[in-house]
This record gives structure tokens, sequence and C-alpha cells, in this order.
């Protein structure tokens, strides 16, 4: 029986991917980067909020103002078409789903805009653009003008297929909201050119030399309106979710409570306490309840300008430090599940200051045997010993796991130390929410249907990122004093970016491999990202291709510190 126990490392695997290249029509409608003749600098890019702010340069004294600019560099994905937005849009949302949402109502010009093209700037400065993938899906942009010396106007027109566009009266207070905050943050922050900050001061000296005794923080918050005694601009300054304080992104106009009791109902949160700025006032009331697990929007207004944050809340996995263990498993072991009960490859790790978990690959009789840690079970259908040792009944490991637990938070990133030798071989460290009809894949009914909501991928030949492309990555920090670097994943609602790993996976595999009754189909199909989350799954993974018995023995990654952002 042990020769058998050694054949059975091959099902160890858990979480693995394939690694194949099946491409049809592209879905990918990414505005990567943007430029125009006449900006001054670099344009700000928000990508998760779609948004991208122009400062132009100096109006030359022949006009007196650039009502066009001339699109200079144009960055996006390979066969998308860029296109002017037709019609209003009265509020542009800065979370995924909104823009999902909003992408999929507006209309658009027949004729793509090309590079070279002139582009009319509509007297609220601001224009609306949409990226359109080669199968017809839309991506909606923002794109705002800062003018030297010229206020925007409110009241204009919409963007139409004419090029002459404009925002409602709440886009226009949205861009002013934006540019005021910027030009606030200048001065203690690098996300703006010192140049604006320069120029903003300029500007405010030239309207109100009388008021020249009055602090930098006055000036910097009336040089939005050329006149004295301005208030400052409005902002949220503290605000609390259940009790718990909240961390407030001011650049990004974020707002999230992310230690939440694991698995509170996010749908009804008491506000429990915000303080605004001096002659502020909010949309949300403090004491009533709001749906913070989706998002709140909430504006922030005063008598000259508003703001508005998306205020957000979630919870932590149970177990996310890996400190606390049952012999070779973190506890709790309902949430985290490994395949140690044929082969030890996921353990304890201590060093330093550290405790963590380590996955390493293991290998036998010419087969291997990935390293996994994942929010899954390992054959919970009891499959034999002597069934798994059969590559032929088994060709993907992953059929032999029930992979996902129940969630229902919307994490903005996924965060995790970690370090990994592979030794050639690829790791893999992903993030999957997903809406289910029915509950454990285990007792899936044939009309089940398993949606992917949101996804970000990790998958490399070494730690510092290099070697394959990651475009869910947003950063990967130098090693700490335990050699552990911290990644940092955005998720991505809906159709995953172009060129994440996951479109070389086996995630939307939905026919089963292997004929065995036992087999268990954990298939997603893909969803808008505006459905419900009911399940997330974690993986980490020492060998990326393990579930088809394909790594290299020895390959080695330590895991620490799992962060949900929200």
């Amino acid at each position: 029986m042990k020769k058998w126990n050694f054949l059975a490392l091959m099902m160890l695997l858990g979480a693995c991917t394939a690694d194949y290249d099946t491409f049809d029509t592209s879905d990918y409608r990414e505005l990567k980067e943007i430029a125009v003749a006449e900006q001054d600098g670099s344009p700000a890019i928000y990508s998760e909020q779609h948004r991208i702010e122009f400062d132009l340069v100096e109006v030359p004294d022949s006009l007196d103002t650039w009502e066009s600019v001339t699109l200079e560099e144009l960055d996006m994905s390979h066969f998308a078409t860029l296109h002017l937005v037709d019609g209003d849009i009265d509020d542009f949302p800065t979370d995924s789903a909104g823009l999902d949402s909003l992408a999929n109502k507006v209309k658009y010009s027949k004729n793509a805009i090309e590079q070279g093209e002139t582009l009319q700037i509509p007297s609220s400065h601001v224009l609306y653009v949409v990226v359109v993938s080669e199968s017809g899906k839309k991506s909606v942009w923002q794109l705002t003008f800062n003018i030297p010396n010229v206020e925007p106007e409110s009241g204009s027109e919409s963007s139409s297929s004419s090029t002459k566009s404009s925002s409602s009266a709440e886009s226009k207070s949205s861009s002013s909201s934006a540019k005021s905050s910027s030009s606030a943050e200048s001065k203690s922050s690098s996300s703006k050119k010192s140049d604006n900050s320069s120029s903003s001061e300029s500007k405010e000296t030239s309207s109100s030399s009388q008021e020249s005794t009055d602090s930098s923080a006055a000036t910097s918050s009336s040089s939005e309106t050329d006149e004295p005694g301005t208030a400052e601009a409005p902002k949220i300054l503290a605000l609390s979710i259940a009790g718990k304080d909240a961390v407030i992104d001011e650049e990004s106009k974020s707002i999230h409570v992310d230690d939440l009791a694991f698995r509170t109902d996010l749908t009804a949160l008491e506000l429990s306490a915000m303080e605004v700025s001096e002659g502020a006032t909010a949309s949300v009331t403090v004491g009533e309840s709001y749906d913070f697990g989706a998002g709140v929007q909430v504006k922030v207004t005063n008598e000259d300008e508003n703001a508005t944050y998306l205020v957000k809340a979630g919870y932590q996995l149970p177990g996310e430090n890996f400190n606390s263990w049952n012999k070779n498993d973190v506890t709790p072991d309902s949430i985290w599940g490994n395949a140690n009960t044929i082969l030890t490859t996921t353990e304890k790790k201590t060093s330093g200051s550290m405790i963590g978990a380590m996955i390493k690959t293991g290998s036998a009789l010419t087969k291997i045997a990935s390293g996994s840690l994942y929010t899954a079970d390992f054959n919970p259908n009891g499959v034999g010993t002597l069934s798994m040792a059969s590559s032929s009944t088994w060709p993907d490991g992953n059929e032999l796991l029930d992979f996902g637990k129940p969630f229902a938070a919307r994490p903005e990133y996924m965060e995790v130390k970690f370090s990994y030798e592979g030794k050639g071989d690829s790791c893999d460290i992903y993030i999957l929410l997903e809406n289910r009809t029915g509950n454990k894949n285990v007792n899936r009914k044939s009309t089940d249907v398993n949606t992917l909501v949101a996804s970000a991928w990790f998958r490399s030949t070494k730690a510092d990122n290099s070697g394959r492309e990651n475009p869910d990555v947003v950063s990967v920090s130098e090693p700490d004093e335990n050699g552990m670097r911290t990644l940092r994943l955005k998720l991505k609602y809906g159709e995953p970016l172009e060129g994440s790993p996951i479109e070389n996976s086996s995630t939307f595999d939905t026919k089963l491999k292997s004929s065995n009754k036992a087999a268990i189909n954990n298939g997603l199909v893909q969803g808008t990202g505006e459905e419900p989350v009911t399940h997330i799954r974690v993986v980490f993974a020492s060998s990326a291709d393990g579930n088809h018995y394909k790594g290299v023995s020895g390959a080695t990654l330590i895991v620490d510190d799992l962060k949900l952002i929200y």
C-alpha cells in the first residue's frame, strides 16, 4: 500500500492550472495611455476610476481658451476602438460595478477616434469616451481638461458624435471637486506635478493680492474660484462603520473598513460616526444603516462644490495570518485545506519573527505533486488511493477538490507576503469571487451555475514578478528582514484584464475531464461583475501546472499575512 501512497502524490496538486492558449474574439477594452499635443507634462491617469485629467499649457494670446486638443498618443487593447459618447451622463460612478453598468447603457458615435484627430473641448471641460472591444463590449472613461485661468461653465451640453461634448451639472461638479482636491493635495503629495500647484498659487496671487497675509491653506482652498474667503474643499475627515474606524484615501476618494467579523451581514451596517470639513454636509446620516458591502457613494457638499467618496466595508478570512496550526493544517481547517492526507507538502514555517505556511512541490516515481494551500476541501467524495494513482482516470487533479467557501464581501485588493524559489517552475497565487446558485460543488446539480464575479491572479517564475506578464499585480515590494515580499493584487470585477494568467487556466472548463462519477465540476462562466458574491477561492500553489502533474520537485512557496482591502 505504501507504493500506492507514493503514486498518489500526483493528486496533491490541488488548485494548480493548465497552460494552454485558446483565443476567440477579444473582449478586452483597456485604455492604457492617452496624450494630447496641448498638455503640460503627463496626464494624471486614475485607471481604477476610469478617469484621466489633463493640465493644458497656457492659452496663447490669439485664443480666449483652448477650444480643441489634438490626440497625440493612444494606447489601448489590441483590436479595440475609441469613440465619443453620444448623449448625457448625469453621474459618473467611481466603482467598477457602476462603471460596467454605465458602459452597457451609453451610446457612442459610429466613427472611431484615431491618433492625430482633433477633439473639441466642451465648455464644461469634460469629455466622455468609450473603448469598444473587438467583440463589442464597452468601457467608458471621463476626460477632464484643466485650462489655466479658464473656469468650466455649468449647464453645458454633453458628449455627442459631432465631437462637441460636455457634462451635466453633476459631472461638472465632480470634475470641479476632483480638480480642487488635486490642487489642495499638491503641496503634500507627489501624485500631482509641482508646476500645477505653482500655477494655481500664481493665479491666486493675481486675483487676491490683498489677501496676501492669509495662510497657505486658505490660499489653496480659494484658488479654485479666484475669490477670497471661499470655503475649503468639502472632505470627509473621519468615519466609522459598525464601531470600526475607516481608512480614508483622499487621492482616490475611497473609504474602507476591512476588519469586521467574518461573514458579517454587510448589507445593513450602521454608519456609527462621521466628521466632515467645516461648512460641508453629507448625503448619509450617522445612525442610519447602509449596504456598505456593495459600496455607498457619499457626496459631501458645501456652498461652492462637492466631492464623492466610495465607502465600503468587509472582513478577513479566518486564519489569514497562518499563525495557528493543528499538526500540518492551518486552523480553522473549515476554511483552509491541503492534500496532506496523502503526503505532507504544506507545513508550518517559522523564520525570525514570521510564522507562515511553506508549500513545496514533491515527486515520487516520476510523478509531480504540487504543494498547495486553498479555500477548498480535498477529496470530499472519498476517492480511494488506488483510483487517485491513475492519471488516465484523473487527467485534471482539480476535479478531486471542492473549491470555494461561503463569502459575501467585495474586496478591491488582496495583499499577501510571500517568497518563492521555483527552480525554473512557476507558482500560482490567486483569488476568485463567485456567484453560485448552489452551495458546494460536490453536490452541484446540472442546473446550478457558478459565475465568475471578480478575479486577480499572480503567476511567476520569480518572486520579483519577472518572466511573465501579470496585469493584476499592482506592486511587489523588496524583501523584508525575513526575505518576504508583499504582493498586492487588484481584483478585476467582470471580464479579467487582458493578459491575466487566468486566460491560461482551467477556470472556465465546465466539462469534466474525468469520467469517474466522483469527479467534481469547479468550472465557472464569465459574469458581468455586478452579481452578488456568494463564495471565494484563494489558492496558493508551488507548481502552477501541478494539476496536470507538471512542475519541478523542490519548488517552494512560502506565504504569510493574507489581507483583503476594501
